[in-house]
């Protein structure tokens, strides 16, 4: 795995150009010009934008941290100094929040690399396989970051080639595009991706980079989220019938360091054990932080009340994924499936390496389940995807969890979005939902007293920074 992140130098250093006076353009516009020759250097651009996708600005911790404390499942821990976090969990958000001005830099950064990589590849000599793949990688990586930024910004800058360092400040600045466009070249891109990008890696270094599954599972979630249902569910089965996934029989083992890639995994961020600079800031933020136990806990949110009494009885799920109590001490509940305990011990966990699931095999079910019901109604096909998940969650007690039958269509769409709850707690998803489906201000007010959501909170601002730095962007309503 750990070939995905080995970048050269060069490729780091490359910044939005709109940074840089033109004295200061000169370096990188002969590495642009000259450096993409070989096969080695095409490895390394597309190593450069994987290499995104563990920055604190994405999924170390910004992207899944706002959707969790931005829903109903969490709160900010009262007692941390972070106005930044504190701003979603009260939905007072103002244009300088960091968080927002990371991960559009950090996404755009990665659209970048990503632009440079489709520029520059086609040209290279090298193996037609591996160029057509590494080509199929971008595609993905790109459309993902996108996917990101319009669920989150709305209407934004669409960019699909290289920022030159030629432009003039009048080419440089974009200004925003509409969602709609957005969301086309997103399918566009993880359909060039389904198309080249192989279905497994048999290197075991290779393994965590885009294959054609995880290219048709993020069209299926894109085609949910513009309520595309046919299309939706059309993607999802395509998935189920490769043959290539499935489901762990233990819910807790999609959070083992041995199960990294596994069956389950479609998509994840690649994290290693022992590296300070790519530590997986997931596990620790939501364990407790007590002298000589968790001291490396930094408990920055925990769930809700809502959220604790939202599992059905008996399901498993709940105790993977809660505890109040260890050796001797007792604290409210917190989060922590993300920490392997079979691997690390309480005084290790800083240096957790467990990957980020970005997206899980029983997504692809409930993608199909949800999108089904929506299309044909609640069909034998939908039920089985839905039970099928919830199977799983009893953890072989068939007293509890009973299959889901004699739903209206109403009441089936409730129930998969309460199993997308309870599923996928802290993996970055909740927010997305409760968004795509309008739950957002009725949900959030039914979980947090101190939380205020309006209409205009189904996007976020337009950071600050960015539009000062760009006239030509505008900014959302609701927010000054």
């Amino acid at each position: 795995m750990k070939a995905i992140y080995s970048i050269p130098l060069i490729l780091v250093l490359l910044i939005a150009v709109s940074c840089q006076k033109q004295l200061e353009l000169e370096p990188y516009k002969i590495y642009y010009d000259n450096y993409y020759q070989t096969e080695e250097d095409a490895n390394g651009a597309i190593n450069a934008v994987y290499s995104l996708l563990t920055y604190v600005n994405q999924y170390n911790s910004y992207l899944w941290l706002l959707q969790d404390v931005a829903s109903d499942d969490c709160i900010s821990r009262t007692t941390l100094n972070d106005p930044n976090i504190h701003q979603f969990n009260n939905y007072d958000i103002e244009t300088t929040n960091t968080y927002l001005e990371g991960i559009w830099q950090g996404s755009y950064l990665g659209i970048f690399r990503a632009n440079i990589v489709l520029e520059k590849v086609p040209d290279i000599e090298m193996d037609s396989a591996k160029k057509s793949q590494i080509l199929g990688e971008a595609h993905f990586l790109r459309g993902l970051f996108y996917f990101n930024l319009v669920r989150i910004y709305g209407d934004i800058p669409l960019i699909v080639k290289p920022i030159s360092p030629d432009l003039n400040d009048e080419e440089k600045y974009v200004s925003r595009t509409s969602s709609d466009e957005v969301y086309n070249q997103i399918i566009y891109d993880f359909t060039v991706a389904a198309e080249k990008c192989p279905q497994v890696y048999y290197s075991g270094g290779d393994k965590g980079r885009a294959t054609s599954g995880a290219s048709l599972a993020f069209l299926s979630k894109v085609y949910l989220t513009i309520g595309n249902w046919e299309k939706a569910y059309q993607e999802a089965n395509k998935v189920m019938e490769l043959g290539i996934y499935g489901l762990y029989d233990d819910y807790s083992s999609n959070f083992k360091d041995i199960n990294r890639n596994g069956k389950e995994s479609i998509f994840a961020a690649q994290f290693y054990s022992g590296v300070p600079s790519q530590q997986n800031q997931i596990v620790i933020s939501g364990l407790p932080n007590i002298p000589g136990t968790f001291s490396a806990g930094v408990e920055i949110m925990l769930p809700t009340e809502d959220l604790l009494q939202s599992f059905e009885e008996g399901d498993y799920r709940k105790e993977v994924t809660f505890f109040d109590q260890y050796w001797f001490d007792t604290f409210y509940p917190h989060v922590w499936k993300h920490w392997d305990q079979d691997t690390y011990a309480p005084d290790e966990t800083a240096q957790c390496g467990s990957n980020f699931a970005i997206m899980r095999y029983s997504e692809v079910l409930l993608i199909y389940a949800e999108a089904l019901n929506e299309f044909l109604g609640p069909s034998s096909e939908a039920y089985l995807a839905i039970n099928t998940v919830r199977q799983r969650a009893r953890n072989g007690n068939e007293n509890v969890l009973p299959d889901l039958d004699g739903l209206s269509k109403d009441e089936f769409r409730v129930a998969v979005l309460h199993e997308r709850r309870v599923e996928f707690v802290n993996e970055g998803i909740r927010w997305y939902d409760l968004v795509r489906t309008g739950n957002l201000i009725e949900f959030v007010n039914r979980a947090k007293n101190e939380a205020n959501p309006q209409e205009y909170n189904y996007v976020f601002p337009i950071p600050q920074r960015e539009m000062d730095a760009n006239s030509k962007l505008t900014q959302n309503q609701g927010y000054n």
